[in-house]
Parts: C-alpha cells; sequence; structure tokens
C-alpha cells in the first residue's frame, strides 16, 4: 500500500469534585507526582485552538453516556448531531472534551457526505465527576456544542504502575464488523476494533520509570481511495480503540482501513460491499 503523505492531517496525506482517583494516591505511595488534571479554563482553551472560539452557544447534540460507571477505563460514548448530512447540512469535525481529565482532549472525529448519519460509538477514559464537552463545526461553518454530565467510581488513572505491554514482536490484532453487500442507497453500519494498549504516558513500570506515551493516534476509513471517515485519538480513547459509524453505499465499495501508532508504525485492514 502506498504513503498517505502527511499524517499530522486529517486528510489523506456520585464521587464529589474534591475526590481524587485511586491512581493518583498509588503514586504518591510511590513518591510520584499524579497527573495534573483539566479544567473548565483548559477545556476553553482547547476549543478556542481547535475552532478559534472559546465562547460557544449550545446547540443540538445527541450524547450518549451511562449516568454512572463502576470504572473509568472504558465507558461507552455516543455522539449524534441530527442533520441531512447533504450539500453543506453535516459536521466536518466533532470534538470531545473532559474538563477533569489529566489531557482536556478526547478525540476529534471527521465526517464527509459519503458517511450515512452525523453519529460514531466509541469508548473512553473518564477520571472522575465531572462535564464532558462536544463541539461541532458544520461545513457551513456553524459551531455549537453539547454538554453531558458523568461520574464513575474509580477513575481511568487507577492502575499507576504497570509493564511494558509493547513486548518484541508485538503487533495489533485489528477486527472488522463490514456487510458484504447492500442495496444502493443503502445506511450501512462498519465496526473497527484495534487490540492496542494505548499507553497514556502517565504511568510508571516497577522500577519507577515513566513508561513513554503509545497510542494508535489516527484512525482512518477511505472507500474507493477517498477518505470517508477519520479521527484523530487520544490517550484518553480506552484500550483496543473500538469505533462503530454508518456509511452510505451508491456503488461497489473497497474499504481500507488505516490506524497510525506514535512511533509512526501503520496498521491496517481491508473489505469490500458488493453492491447490485
Amino acid at each position: 500500500m502506498t504513503d498517505r503523505g502527511n499524517r499530522d492531517r486529517p486528510g489523506r496525506s456520585g464521587i464529589p469534585r474534591r475526590a481524587v482517583c485511586a491512581g493518583t494516591l498509588a503514586l504518591a505511595g510511590l513518591g510520584l507526582a499524579g497527573p495534573a488534571r483539566a479544567w473548565e479554563d483548559d477545556v476553553r482553551a482547547a476549543v478556542a485552538e481547535d475552532f478559534g472560539v472559546s465562547d460557544v452557544p449550545e446547540g443540538d447534540v445527541l450524547i450518549d453516556m451511562p449516568d454512572f460507571s463502576d470504572s473509568g477505563k472504558s465507558v461507552p460514548l455516543s455522539v449524534t448531531v441530527p442533520c441531512t448530512m447533504t450539500g453543506l447540512d453535516y459536521p466536518e469535525v466533532v470534538a470531545v472534551y473532559a474538563e477533569r481529565n489529566p489531557r482536556p482532549r478526547i478525540a476529534k472525529v471527521y465526517f464527509s457526505t459519503d458517511c450515512a448519519e452525523a453519529t460514531f460509538s466509541t469508548r473512553v477514559r473518564i477520571d472522575a465527576y465531572q462535564d464532558i464537552t462536544v463541539v461541532v463545526k458544520m461545513a457551513s461553518g456553524e459551531i455549537f456544542k453539547g454538554v453531558r454530565k458523568v461520574d464513575v467510581t474509580y477513575g481511568a488513572c487507577e492502575d499507576a504502575v504497570a509493564n511494558d505491554q509493547f513486548p518484541p514482536g508485538w503487533s495489533p490484532r485489528i477486527r472488522l464488523a463490514v456487510p458484504d453487500s447492500a442495496t444502493p442507497g443503502e445506511a450501512v453500519e462498519i465496526r473497527t476494533i484495534i487490540g492496542h494498549p494505548m499507553e497514556t504516558g502517565f504511568r510508571h513500570n516497577s522500577q519507577g520509570l515513566l513508561i513513554p506515551v503509545r497510542i494508535a493516534e489516527w484512525f482512518r476509513c477511505y472507500a474507493n481511495d477517498r477518505q470517508v471517515f477519520a479521527a484523530k485519538l487520544e490517550p484518553a480513547i480506552s484500550a483496543n480503540p473500538y469505533f462503530e459509524f454508518f456509511l452510505k453505499v451508491d456503488e461497489t465499495m473497497r474499504l481500507e482501513f488505516e490506524w497510525i501508532d506514535t512511533t509512526s508504525d501503520r496498521y491496517t485492514g481491508e473489505a469490500t460491499i458488493a453492491v447490485g
């Protein structure tokens, strides 16, 4: 497969707020400082950096998450922006932020009019009771947000000490759920998962040394060589990143799925949807 060009671009180329997670306590027990938490001002700064504005009005964004989770390691998240997915009535980018995670950004998701719906599902790491903010930029230029409160018993940082999860010769396992065929104009569900530990860079090994961050930074889906869906991932995406989205199938599609590691390693999968 050919190189895609510039990988830094989205295109082809019940616990109170004062509570701390168990991981931070464990780090303190080791005499190590825990990761600083993002606050509302950090989210505002990140939104300003990403969209050029910090004061964003409320809009029509549906955020589906459990009200409460025992563990913040893998919390399901689904986001939907009601729109027609035609002309300029579709979201160019949907960004997710968490105000009390170590880093404010969770992910930025890029849609195209090849998507049948402006919706995606994934799993995220949540570190405390907090607001999850989703900011949307439509192709028309309109920017708006939605906010959802979530709560977890144990934050995602409770495993403060860990061994290296990338032994020599490591490679991820990729699984795809793609229909073999579709009728013209049909909306089809695409599900993907890659077996990647998504090491956050906040944990230490048994010798007290910081384990470097190593995540799958980019996920992209191409249909007949054009990008139709993409996501820029942050360490707050759960281990073994999962994505679900929907494509509109008008012709036989050869799909290529691509994940780019922080090491620049590239992992791929392929599937074909036949239209008869």
